[in-house]
């Protein structure tokens, strides 16, 4: 994990950003899960963290990240 700024988060993001990586549906879902985790070493090389995978049943949703400043966005 890279270190975090001095200040801690003081607000809720103002804008929450999802990256969709496979695109309008509807999805071959294990395609779409390969496309969401081949972003992985790009968001982690760039200074992103994993917060949490949602999973709707058996199915990967989406990746909750944070940047460096702890601002949350989704790569679905």
């Amino acid at each position: 994990m890279l270190p975090l700024v001095a200040e801690g988060k003081s607000v809720k993001n103002r804008m929450h950003i999802d990256i969709r990586m496979a695109g309008p549906g509807p999805w071959d879902m294990a395609e779409r899960a390969r496309l969401i985790r081949q972003k992985v070493p790009e968001l982690i090389a760039a200074g992103a963290t994993v917060v949490r995978e949602e999973w709707y049943g058996d199915v990967l949703g989406h990746v909750v990240w944070q940047d460096p400043e702890r601002n949350e966005f989704c790569v679905a």
